[in-house]
């Protein structure tokens, strides 16, 4: 063996040896080929294919594929998906369609036709979607197939969200904005500027406060009540690619685009415990990005999805 070899091959077994975080409990994969886009729910898993171009929603226990939807016979892909909170509806969208699905019998319940789709999600009871478009977001109710507010950016929406409470809804942007927004009169609450492009936006179970988190940047989060920066949280430079609350608003994971799950203790800003999920293989670098993310079991556990096709749960 030569040393040009066994340099790295002693390296990854060190490496290997000093991996102290903690396991999963569970690991599938869903999709060898990888994945596009992911959505979590606390029973449900829905993911845009990379090589079969259709969107698969699993039942997460026990593992069981429910239904395979495809909008158009042209394989674009599915590159964006949510699933509602009450889990009775789930949307797709390609770059120029959008589609709304019944989970119960897996009907199709409308498609639109959009131009330069970028980010999507839904409302808790899954009757209105959160679509970032070119310049704007739109606030869109599926069941009359109207626009109820128009929300401006001066350049892509590249994350949504919406409360729970389904009062709040931000938006972030390659304008290097996010913003918070009124649903109940469609006014702008608060404009929160950045460095960059936002690259996560998020709001807690009980609509206290907003995540916002830039490319490169630290995790921030708002008051929803003031605007105010409540705190911001470490590392300095870090990119997160999913976020999401605990249900009761004291925790906060964020899945990174370096393959890392980080849990946040919000009151004190510490982390408190990390994990880094499978890797196609020990010998080779990854790349693969953490897409979703939930809590379930009560808080007590966390379901995570990443772009390689692996869905894992871990014990908090």
């Amino acid at each position: 063996m030569n040393k040009p070899f066994l340099a790295p091959l002693l390296l990854s077994l060190l490496l290997i040896g000093c991996d102290t975080t903690p396991k999963a409990e569970r690991t599938h994969e869903l999709a060898p080929e990888g994945v596009f886009s992911a959505s979590l729910s606390k029973n449900l898993a829905l993911i845009g294919t990379t090589a079969r171009g259709n969107a698969e929603l699993w039942q997460l226990k026990p593992k069981q594929l429910l239904h395979v939807w495809q909008h158009t016979d042209e394989k674009n892909g599915i590159l964006y998906t949510a699933i509602s909170d009450d889990e009775k509806y789930a949307l797709t969208a390609e770059s120029e369609s959008l589609a709304w699905w019944r989970i119960a019998d897996g009907v199709l319940m409308n498609v639109w036709y959009l131009p330069n789709i970028s980010s999507i999600t839904l409302s808790a009871d899954g009757q209105f979607a959160l679509i970032g478009l070119e310049d704007k977001a739109i606030y869109y109710s599926l069941q009359h197939g109207q626009t109820r507010y128009a929300f401006k950016h001066e350049s892509s929406v590249t994350r949504v969200d919406i409360s729970a409470s389904n009062q709040l809804a931000i938006t972030g942007s390659s304008d290097e904005t996010a913003k918070l927004w009124d649903l109940n009169n469609g006014q702008e609450k608060f404009s929160w500027a950045h460095q960059s492009k936002l690259s996560t936006v998020a709001i807690s179970p009980d609509d206290k406060y907003a995540l916002t988190n830039e490319g490169l940047g630290t995790i921030r989060l708002w008051k929803t009540q003031t605007g105010k920066l409540y705190k911001q949280l470490g590392p300095r430079l870090i990119t997160l690619s999913s976020a999401t609350f605990s249900g009761n608003s004291k925790y906060l994971i964020g899945g990174r685009v370096s393959q890392r799950i980080d849990l946040w203790d919000i009151r004190s800003g510490e982390i408190i415990s990390y994990w880094r999920p499978k890797k196609d293989s020990f010998w080779k670098p990854s790349a693969a990005t953490i897409l979703a993310l939930t809590f379930t079991a009560n808080d007590r556990k966390i379901y995570s999805i990443a772009s390689n096709g692996y869905l894992q749960l871990w014990r908090k």
